[in-house]
């Protein structure tokens, strides 16, 4: 609220004054001389000085209009109340100070309102107008607290109520300004902070009240950038922080997910070693049939032997228990490093990764399990021993993928026909795992049971055929490749048919080999008729049948493991199982790179009625 300052007025002069003032919201200061106003300018800011110049000494004046002039303070003379010319400038100074204070409150810059008793605008300010995006006319006789928003409007009325009766003290918060947010005429919220205060009644006739209102939202768009920039910059630290976290994580499981257990743990205890840089990291999983726990440690870039395993005391650990279907089934296990700390966000990380770690160990023991019951399952339909058939010589071969989970759906089966045949059946069912080896146990049965069906007289594209067809009743989805063929040692020859499989290899004496080509597509997709092919036999000749996991690596073509199983069986032994193990011994890799299941059958033409018979896998131990 700003102040006039009346020097050396008369009592009538300063009721005068007072009355417009008080009505324009200024408040009014009085002192007797120029020397007492040269003195207060001073120290207080003023609007407006008003002076009653008839006893005024002239060198003080002086002064005070020099003063005055240096801090651009209006000075304005008061009138003298005499007659004549005189009178008449004394009405036309007060006509001026009238004015002057008038514009004083127009011109403010921040808005101002007067209000009557009931609390309607007897008088607004363009800066007050302009807050609402309305005109000052447009305002009066509005009740001002319906200018506030239905949150204020109480607080308003309370304070108004508080300053009208003059309960007002010192710390009162509507003495110093609070926040009221107004609405302007287009609906949009003002932030204003309201000043209060009274005019006396006894110099106006009725009570009025004077609000002062400063526009805050300028001060508060800028708080609000600068708490959106923060913001930005806390969102930011968590995106990059969040990032760093993700990396983490990701680059501790990356390449876990298709190792077996045994590879798993060990690299995880790598991981985790590096990861927190700990003087020791452990994994710790609960063993297979309620066993022993498995426990793998590292440290120092590499995985510690036994002699390394001393126990520790149990607070030095820090420690995340590993969920796997919802149980704890072990725990990942840290020692920090002496001088190092383990904060919460490092804590945290940790239950992170055991989350990730569980997930990768319980696929890699599920993986295992099902690997172990396709196997059983796969080996227990196949044959357990081969048929003595006079005048060949026969063994075989299985064994399952190295890779967890990978075992196929190849089957074999051989078996003695009338006339002192053998009937030698191979196959490869598309897919891994248990649904592959259940259905090739099903086309096993089938397969023999049409084989030694209408007295063991079809033809090997009959019995194709019809498994064909079977298939195609059923709207079965597995695709399969097999080969069925007949060996008659007594005509001397071999008939077969083929839908879809590697071509057998027929040795003869120490030359290169010669694949047994043609066939028909797979089984399950059109209807189709198989075709019989024959060659003859000669004693001491050799038949490899197999699977295509012998002679298929990954990123070669097919071409060059058949030649090199031409190659591998021209220059090996002549004996049937001997044989075979050298085939196996210069086909299979042993560096744990096999992906898919062999099998091998193999006849020689003999020279006497006899046969070698051998169980499945007898003569390679199976890795899987």
């Amino acid at each position: 609220m700003s102040e006039i300052l009346l020097v050396g007025a008369r009592p009538d002069q300063v009721r005068a004054v007072a009355a417009i003032a008080h009505e324009l919201g200024h408040t009014v200061e009085t002192v007797s001389c120029a020397a007492e106003a040269l003195e207060l300018i001073g120290k207080r800011d003023f609007s407006v000085a008003a002076v009653e110049a008839a006893d005024t000494d002239a060198e003080a004046l002086r002064a005070l209009e020099d003063e005055a002039g240096k801090r651009d303070l209006p000075l304005v003379s008061l009138p003298t109340g005499r007659n004549g010319a005189e009178a008449d400038a004394d009405r036309l100074a007060l006509m001026r100070s009238e004015a002057l204070l008038r514009g004083a409150f127009e011109a403010a810059p921040i808005g101002k309102t007067v209000l009557d008793d009931a609390r309607r605008i007897l008088r607004a300010n363009r800066a007050f107008a302009l807050l609402l995006d309305s005109k000052p006319d447009a305002l009066l006789g509005t009740d001002i607290t319906s200018l506030a928003v239905s949150d204020d409007r109480g607080k308003l009325a309370a304070a108004l109520t508080r300053v009208a009766g003059g309960d007002l003290g010192p710390d009162d918060p509507d003495r110093s300004g609070f926040d009221v947010h107004l609405r302007s005429s287009s609906g949009s919220e003002v932030w204003t902070c309201a000043y209060l205060s009274s005019i006396d009644p006894a110099e106006v006739g009725a009570p009025l009240l004077m609000i002062q209102w400063v526009d805050l939202s300028p001060r508060r768009h800028a708080e609000q950038a600068r708490a959106e920039l923060q913001l930005e910059h806390v969102a930011r630290a968590q995106a990059e922080a969040t990032a760093e976290r993700m990396h983490k994580l990701q680059m501790f499981t990356d390449a876990l997910e298709t190792a077996s257990l045994d590879e798993l743990l060990p690299e995880l205890a790598l991981r985790l070693a590096e990861q927190f840089d700990v003087q020791l990291a452990e994994v710790r999983v609960d063993g297979p049939d309620r066993a022993g726990p498995i426990v793998v440690r590292a440290a120092a870039g590499r995985v510690l032997s036994g002699e390394d395993d001393s126990e520790l005391p149990t607070e030095a650990w820090q420690e995340m228990p590993l969920l796997i279907d919802g149980a704890a089934r072990g725990r990942l296990r840290l020692v920090p490093s002496a001088e190092g700390t383990f904060a919460a966000a490092d804590r945290s990380l940790l239950g992170d990764l055991a989350d990730r770690a569980a997930l990768s160990i319980g696929r890699a023991q599920l993986h295992e399990q099902e690997h172990r019951i396709a196997e059983i399952l796969q080996r227990g339909l196949l044959p357990t021993e081969l048929p003595e058939v006079p005048g060949v010589e026969l063994t075989a071969h299985y064994d399952s993928a190295g890779d967890i989970g990978e075992v196929g759906g190849d089957w074999y089966d051989v078996f003695e026909l009338r006339g002192a045949r053998v009937g030698i059946v191979l196959g490869d069912v598309a897919g891994k795992g248990i649904p592959a080896a259940s259905a090739m146990g099903q086309l096993r049965s089938v397969t023999r049971a049409f084989a030694l069906g209408d007295g063991q007289t079809r033809a090997p594209g009959d019995v194709l055929t019809r498994l064909n067809r079977h298939q195609l009743a059923l709207a079965a989805e597995d695709m399969f490749t097999v080969l069925y063929a007949i060996i008659d040692p007594e005509r001397g020859n071999i008939s077969w048919a083929n839908a879809g499989h590697p071509p057998p290899l027929l040795q003869k004496g120490s030359g290169h080999g010669l694949y047994l080509e043609g066939g028909d597509g797979l089984i399950g997709i059109d209807d189709i008729v198989y075709g019989d092919l024959e060659r003859p036999l000669s004693t001491r000749d050799a038949l490899i049948f197999y699977t295509d996991g012998l002679v298929e690596r990954r990123g070669e073509s097919l071409d060059a493991g058949l030649e090199r199983l031409a190659r591998a069986v021209a220059g090996g032994p002549e004996e049937p199982q001997a044989l075979c193990r050298h085939i196996l011994t210069a086909m299979v890799p042993t560096d744990g790179t096999q992906y898919d299941d062999v099998t091998i059958v193999l006849a020689r033409m003999a020279t006497a009625a006899r046969s070698l018979g051998s169980s499945p896998g007898g003569e390679h131990p199976g890795r899987g």
